[in-house]
């Protein structure tokens, strides 16, 4: 069986293709994204977007942690998140002491 041995100019040919074929492909990658490049975005809709963010947020944090009354003629209120599962624990508690 013999033996084939792998010159020092075929190495380097070979290299430097896999090396050429890598350099082409990121350059088409890189040509194809920058006609498609998103625009800035300005910083007053940046600073409405924020505001419409932050006023959500505030909304959806008052009704987790506040109380108010849903529909008073049925009884319906709404209560901290905190206190809920309190008064939800403690009903389970009672529950299973009834129970045994």
């Amino acid at each position: 069986m013999s033996e084939k041995i792998i010159s020092k100019s075929n190495f380097l040919f070979s290299f430097l293709g896999a090396l050429g074929a890598i350099l082409i492909f990121v350059l088409i990658i890189f040509i194809a994204y920058l006609p498609n490049r998103p625009l800035p975005v300005d910083e007053a809709v940046v600073a409405k977007r924020q505001e419409t963010a932050d006023a959500a947020r505030a909304t959806s944090e008052s009704k987790l942690e506040g109380y108010a009354v849903i529909n008073a003629d049925a009884g319906i209120v709404r209560i901290p998140i905190e206190e809920a599962m309190k008064r939800t624990l403690a009903n389970y508690q009672n529950a299973s002491e009834t129970m045994n």
